[in-house]
């Protein structure tokens, strides 16, 4: 199947339900890779739909500039989303819940951190973790920590929960952990 315009062809429909082959990503050059996935029917439809509202920037209707633009669109919205990254930085509106943390501390953690997990072993080895990433209070709110940047940190998921076991405990976290996968279950909210 192919249009008139359409650099690409769809050659069979492949069989339904069959498990997609691994992603893989192969390096060609300095500063080119090969990149070859099998996506479902409606990533496929998005892509074209994207390829097809880029026609007047994309004339050949090459999809590599359409998947840079969409992963462009998607860190810029994550990167606010997770680290209130922005151009312009606004007034903050204040916040009645001490665990909500403000965009500013977001931002200044991010930068301090430089998007990495800030755990250092005893011996002096800091983690290499950028994703799972969680923001941390060295003191716990629970201890009367304050939501600063001095008191933030970035941890990985790993060592978030190792730093929550150190300083409160393993049972005590369990027993958490226990409880909230209990009220999940149930769709009770917390009291």
């Amino acid at each position: 199947m192919q249009s008139a315009g359409n650099p690409i062809q769809v050659l069979s429909q492949g069989n339904v339900g069959a498990p997609a082959p691994p992603s893989r990503v192969m390096p060609l050059a300095p500063q080119r890779f090969g990149f070859q996935c099998t996506l479902d029917r409606e990533t496929f439809d998005l892509m074209q739909r994207a390829r097809e509202l880029m026609g007047h920037q994309n004339p050949s209707g090459e999809f590599v500039p359409v998947i840079k633009r969409g992963l462009e669109m998607l860190v810029g919205h994550l990167e606010k989303q997770k680290f209130a990254a922005t151009t312009r930085p606004g007034h903050s509106r204040g916040c009645t819940s001490a665990r909500r943390i403000p965009a500013a501390v977001k931002r200044a953690v991010r930068e301090r951190d430089g998007e990495q997990c800030a755990f250092v072993s005893d011996s002096g080895k800091r983690c290499t973790a950028r994703t799972m990433l969680e923001f941390d209070h060295l003191e716990p709110i629970a201890r009367g920590g304050v939501t600063t940047a001095d008191n933030v940190r970035l941890l990985c998921r790993a060592h978030n929960q190792y730093a929550a076991e150190r300083a409160f405990g393993a049972d005590y976290i369990d027993r958490k952990r226990r409880e909230a996968r209990e009220r999940a279950a149930t769709g009770r909210v917390r009291e």
